[in-house]
């Protein structure tokens, strides 16, 4: 008997957030293998999905949440909703899966019984022969690293089906494991599925790729962040921090916590060596917010705890190595792929350090503002006329 599925979609408040959604739904009711029970969580004003006929038709219920709620917290709200025999099948409101999908995921599972969460291939809402995100791995310092991500779909990583971790968007979570293996809200909205696969490793199971199951979603879609919240390389971070601070021995946290600030402080340096500017302020307040979020740390660390049966060497095979990533030209700021990237001078705030670096200089050298000519050591005393300076300089 086919397992029964729970779909879960996040809505998020927008000028186009509506029509998304509808094509959502209108993409549920159109699966060759449609999902027993969908529930809608609204992060915002919920008063228009409950007067729309055709909400009402497609999901069982709905639930009202703050503007700000995660996409973990999200799912949290409406777990009690699901049957206890129910795989939960995570969506978002422009999370638009094709006919097969839903069919091909639970088929994935049925065909791996190791297996805890299956995780479909995304594509662009816009084009879908663009390649968004196809399993997802992480780095020897924790940083996630997309496997396959902003290429053109031409089947080539089909042949993939273990992967660390993928983007949560679209993922079938088995009915067994789902008092286990639910997004953790301490991440802050990033890292959520390679979290989820790291968690599925150490409690024995794994996450198989099913690149059959296409899903439609936006590059930035609402998975990733709650709307009003703070940029993209804030939240990044932060998701970093946290992981290193839960998978860390128990022993070497307090080692980890001590050098976030001296870590913050050579990234900074690092950061303005490269030009990214727009990346200190993010860096500082992810390592400062890191440092004081204790009650996070400790329930994720416990959720590991609980129910890990596997040791952490499963983990190691699965990273990307330091090869690899040379391969990809990967410098881990938004360079992967040779890809030359915008300046954004004024936006990303390069303006505002060449300003700072004005006045620094202006107050380090007031005093040569008030000085007619510099002069002394090796140097000859300087003209007062520019004619008479290009007359020295053409030896005359």
């Amino acid at each position: 008997m086919p397992t029964r599925v729970h779909a879960i979609i996040v809505a998020r408040p927008g000028p186009s957030s509506r029509a998304q959604l509808l094509r959502t739904l209108d993409a549920l009711t159109l699966q060759t293998r449609r999902p027993d029970a969908v529930t809608l969580v609204v992060c915002g004003d919920g008063t228009a999905a409950r007067e729309s006929d055709a909400i009402a038709r497609v999901v069982e219920g709905i639930i009202e949440a703050r503007t700000s709620t995660s996409f973990a917290e999200a799912v949290a709200l409406a777990k009690p909703r699901v049957a206890d025999d129910a795989a939960i099948w995570l969506l978002a409101h422009d999370t638009a899966p094709h006919p097969g999908a839903l069919a091909q995921l639970a088929g994935a599972l049925e065909r791996s019984p190791s297996a805890s969460i299956a995780a479909p291939k995304l594509v662009d809402v816009d084009d879908d022969r663009h390649l968004v995100s196809l399993g997802v791995t992480m780095t020897r310092w924790g940083r996630s690293v997309e496997l396959a991500a902003g290429e053109l779909d031409q089947n080539q990583h089909d042949g993939r089906d273990d992967a660390l971790g993928a983007d949560i968007r679209g993922m079938l979570i088995r009915a067994e494991t789902t008092g286990l293996l639910l997004p953790d809200p301490g991440l802050g909205g990033a890292d959520e599925g390679l979290d989820l696969g790291v968690r599925a490793r150490l409690a024995g199971g794994r996450v198989t790729l099913a690149p059959g199951a296409r899903v439609s979603v936006s590059p930035d879609g609402p998975a990733a962040l709650p709307q009003g919240q703070a940029p993209r390389a804030y939240v990044t971070r932060l998701a970093q921090l946290h992981r290193r601070l839960a998978y860390a021995p128990a022993a070497v946290v307090p080692l980890h916590w001590l050098s976030l600030l001296p870590l913050a402080l050579w990234r900074t340096i690092a950061h303005l060596v490269a030009k990214r500017p727009a990346s200190v302020f993010p860096e500082w307040g992810a390592a400062l917010a890191a440092m004081v979020r204790f009650g996070a740390v400790a329930r994720s660390r416990r959720g590991i705890r609980t129910n890990r049966k596997a040791s952490w060497a499963r983990i190691a095979p699965l990273r990307i190595s330091r090869a690899e990533l040379r391969r990809r030209l990967d410098d881990g700021h938004g360079s992967e792929g040779g890809a030359v990237s915008e300046l954004d001078f004024f936006s990303g705030g390069g303006a505002w350090a060449v300003l700072g670096a004005l006045v620094v200089s202006i107050a380090a050298f007031t005093t040569l503002l008030a000085w007619p000519a510099i002069g002394g050591g090796a140097l000859l005393p300087l003209r007062d006329t520019v004619a008479a300076l290009w007359s020295d300089a053409r030896g005359q």
